[in-house]
């Protein structure tokens, strides 16, 4: 009896034994599971114009970011704007967005980012420069010698808009960033410019169109709805009435006008451009 007691406890040993070479009792996998793969960072990619024109906008797009394991869950746009110009981002959270570009005294560089963000939190950014043209000053006609340009009632005028160019610089000085502002103010101008040149010529037929161009500047300031543009007439007499004899010109245009009326001009029938 103690011989197969002994025999038992033998083979119970070397079954033991085998278990544990076998890496246990009842596992079948074989050894701890594989680790998982690394995540793959995306890749952020921007389509947007080299160059654009300031009062304008631009389609700007992210649709070229790609995650070669996963999916794209964010967009960020953001800009670096070192001179502070007058640029926005219309959705700076969407794949595919607008830049829009405001007045701007000079031409100068910003850079445009991206930020892409995958479904696994890991980012990636690109960036893209622009430049933005300031095109106002570049239409300006040349700016006339000081001296030359007081020769004369008449002045110089080498675009042949009505409006001495002395006085268009003069303008664009006093309002670089509102051009509808200086477009109005133009018009009052050329009445002021028109106004000068009948009452230097006694012209009273001249004084009749200068006088309705006058009417006209008017109609269209009340139509323009620019506040207070109306009080810019002082600017528009300091930079015109310059000299003596064009103090005197409009001064004998007045004269003319003396008996005679006006009547107001319909904004809608105006004609409120150059």
């Amino acid at each position: 009896m103690k011989r197969r007691q002994s025999t038992i406890s033998v083979l119970l040993f070397f079954s033991a034994l085998l278990l544990s070479a076998c890496g246990g009792g009842g596992s079948s996998g074989g050894g701890s599971a594989p680790a998982p793969a690394a995540n793959v960072p995306p890749q952020a990619a921007i389509s947007a114009p080299s160059s654009a024109n300031e009062r304008t906008s631009a389609e700007i797009s992210g649709t070229g970011s790609s995650d070669s394991d996963g999916s794209i869950s964010a967009y960020q746009w953001s800009l670096d704007n070192p001179d502070n110009i007058n640029v926005s981002i219309e959705n700076p959270t969407q794949v595919n967005t607008k830049l829009v570009f405001g007045e701007i005294q000079t031409t100068a560089d910003i850079t445009l980012n991206l930020k892409v963000t995958d479904n696994a939190d890991a980012t990636a950014s690109a960036q893209t420069t622009i430049r933005i043209a300031e095109i106002d000053a570049a239409t300006l006609p040349p700016e006339p010698d000081a001296e030359a340009g007081r020769q004369t009632v008449q002045g110089i005028d080498t675009n042949s808009n009505g409006v001495r160019d002395d006085v268009e610089h003069s303008l664009y000085r006093l309002y670089p960033l509102d051009t509808p502002r200086r477009e109005i103010l133009l018009i009052g101008a050329q009445a002021v410019q028109m106004e000068l040149l009948a009452g230097s010529e006694n012209n009273q037929s001249a004084g009749d169109v200068a006088s309705k161009r006058s009417a006209e500047f008017i109609a269209c300031a009340f139509a323009s709805r620019i506040p207070n543009v109306l009080n810019d007439t002082s600017a528009l007499d300091f930079f015109t009435l310059n000299t003596e004899a064009r103090g005197q010109a409009y001064l004998a245009y007045e004269a003319s006008r003396a008996g005679t009326v006006q009547r107001a001009i319909d904004p809608n029938s105006a004609n409120c451009s150059l």
